[in-house]
């Protein structure tokens, strides 16, 4: 019976976890360490947003979202910033 509670407990936080997505955004005119700052900023304070990383380089963001949260909001906050976001693609975890 120990087993069987031991395992219940070690399986359960998996199956309780929600399934989440990574959304991915091309960003128009960033060119500046402060673009990526301010595009991860106004990212991350948006509601239902896990955790957001922009890239110079690629000139691309990653978003970790909840499955099925709206891309609009995404894009949304990234107008507010003053840039233009593109969808890319979105990959479930």
């Amino acid at each position: 019976m120990k087993i069987v509670t031991l395992i219940a407990c070690l399986l359960l936080p998996l199956w309780a976890q929600a399934a989440h997505q990574k959304v991915v955004l091309d960003i128009q005119n960033m060119t500046c360490s402060l673009c990526v700052i301010s595009v991860n900023q106004a990212l991350r304070e948006t509601d239902g947003v896990i955790k957001a990383k922009s890239s110079l380089k690629t000139r691309q963001t990653e978003v970790i979202v909840p499955e099925d949260f709206s891309t609009d909001t995404l894009l949304k906050a990234v107008a507010k910033t003053g840039y233009t976001a593109t969808l890319n693609h979105i990959e479930q975890q």
